[in-house]
């Protein structure tokens, strides 16, 4: 799907930006009682087969017109990236507290510039360092216990980070001038390929009982159609408009959106030092954000969740579409 002909104003694809945010926050507080009842590869495998089908009901003649082998060959190799990192990321979800889970995983924003300063042999600049320092604050005041150790959780979520920074550099690295939508869709069928052939050999499948209740239809309908259909679209389309550094920070509203529908609906309690936690780990994610102009790091894909879109020029014209993560 190119960009669109038509022109809004820029606050409605901020509105569109953070609408997704929202969107993924509180999946993750609806996907935390689905992973505990099949497992975390089982949600993985149903949210990107779920996804996957969806976005080809919808997008069917614009796939028929530009799939390829090109396509195929890049949205492979996303897809086994985004399969270790969701995964990796869901298993942490069913093991710590939804936004414990989201505030730790969004610290890929903090990995992208290290992983690109080994991919690229580039130094990141010293605000990237000073906002690294500030986040491992906020992650010992989130996770650490009084006895100075860190759950199991905890450590899954935060090695989520790194896997996603990986698979945005690397994303930045195979999509050069490929159709993004078309892509997404490789990229959902193969995730969730993926983890159906790891659950099969390493889970119990799942029971009728297990998934025939309205509360796992209604999570995983969710999470399918809203968090990763819904989500790779809006995100892909604001960001053809917006800056990478825009975007980015607008997209790691969902860690806050999390935190909120957490204490609001899951009955988490957001402890002081949690809270003071957080705003180190968002004020270090803004810190890498803010006076990004689209250099390396948001070139490898500075965004939160879906392709890094291309920078509006003055005359209001769309530059070429961004190249960062393209779908939560």
């Amino acid at each position: 799907m190119g960009v669109p002909d038509k022109q809004y104003p820029m606050t409605v694809y901020r509105l569109i930006l953070m609408t997704a945010a929202a969107v993924w926050g509180l999946g993750f507080v609806i996907g935390k009682g689905a992973i505990g009842t099949v497992g975390a590869t089982w949600f993985t495998a149903i949210r990107f087969l779920g996804a996957g089908i969806v976005l080809v009901i919808l997008l069917f003649p614009h796939l028929k017109r530009n799939f390829c082998r090109k396509t195929l060959k890049a949205g492979l190799i996303i897809g086994m990236a985004t399969f270790v990192g969701f995964w990796t990321q869901f298993l942490g979800l069913g093991l710590t507290t939804p936004s414990k889970n989201a505030f730790l995983s969004a610290c890929y924003c903090l990995t992208v510039p290290f992983i690109w300063w080994v991919v690229s042999r580039r130094r990141p600049p010293a605000k990237t360092l000073i906002a690294a320092a500030i986040c491992t604050v906020g992650i010992g005041l989130v996770s650490l216990t009084e006895g100075f150790s860190i759950s199991l959780g905890d450590s899954v979520s935060i090695a989520s980070a790194f896997l996603y920074g990986g698979e945005i550099v690397i994303i930045g690295l195979v999509m050069r001038d490929n159709d993004v939508l078309t892509i997404t869709v490789v990229q959902q069928f193969t995730a969730g390929i993926l983890a159906l052939l790891l659950a099969l050999v390493t889970q119990p499948m799942p029971t009728m009982a297990q998934v025939a209740t309205p509360e796992f239809i209604g999570a995983m309908t969710y999470v399918a159609m809203l968090s990763a259909a819904f989500g790779a679209v809006a995100q892909n389309t604001a960001q053809a408009h917006l800056s990478p550094s825009e975007a980015g920070l607008l997209c790691s509203l969902e860690s806050v959106f999390c935190a909120l529908f957490s204490v609001a609906f899951f009955g988490e309690v957001l402890t002081a030092r949690m809270a003071v936690g957080f705003a180190f780990i968002f004020a270090a994610i803004v810190a890498t954000q803010l006076g990004d102009k689209g250099g390396d790091a948001a070139a490898a894909g500075s965004s939160a969740d879906g392709s890094t879109g291309g920078e509006s020029t003055t005359s209001g014209k769309p530059a070429k579409r961004n190249r960062g993560r393209i779908a939560r």
